[in-house]
């Protein structure tokens, strides 16, 4: 089970403060997370996190399995990050089930129902990179 939502909140506002993140990323994902009032509305993602929630309750799968299992249901190959064996252990776990037709609908519409979107953490928020002989410039349009 992954918990309330409450409890959640407190989970992830810990693993923030003790991840390896440098300050800048952990500020901005923190933002995601509970909202700044003013571009992302008080409660940021949380209603997002709570539909991941119920779907994680009904496979019986954590939320991080959901969010990796959405990327495979989608065609795509997710390559997440593993620090600790506990971590690839659960990372595995989004192997040998799928999303609902309907659970994907219910993730992208309460996405979409956030009114803002995630546009990457700290240094990640470039759409250029120096490449040795200049700037490299890309788009996702």
């Amino acid at each position: 089970s992954t918990g309330t939502s409450a409890d959640s909140m407190v989970v992830n506002s810990h693993s923030l403060s003790t991840s390896r993140r440098s300050v800048f990323e952990r500020q901005d994902l923190e933002r995601y997370a509970n909202g700044d009032g003013k571009l992302i509305p008080k409660g940021g993602v949380t209603p997002l996190l709570r539909t991941m929630e119920k779907i994680a309750n009904i496979h019986d799968v954590t939320v991080a399995q959901v969010a990796l299992n959405y990327i495979i249901c989608k065609g795509a190959i997710p390559i997440p990050g593993a620090r600790t064996a506990a971590q690839y252990v659960d990372n595995m776990g989004a192997l040998g089930w799928r999303l609902t037709e309907q659970e994907i609908f219910e993730l992208e519409n309460e996405a979409d129902d956030l009114g803002f979107s995630f546009d990457g953490a700290g240094f990640k928020r470039s759409n250029a990179k120096f490449v040795g002989y200049g700037m490299e410039r890309w788009s996702l349009e």
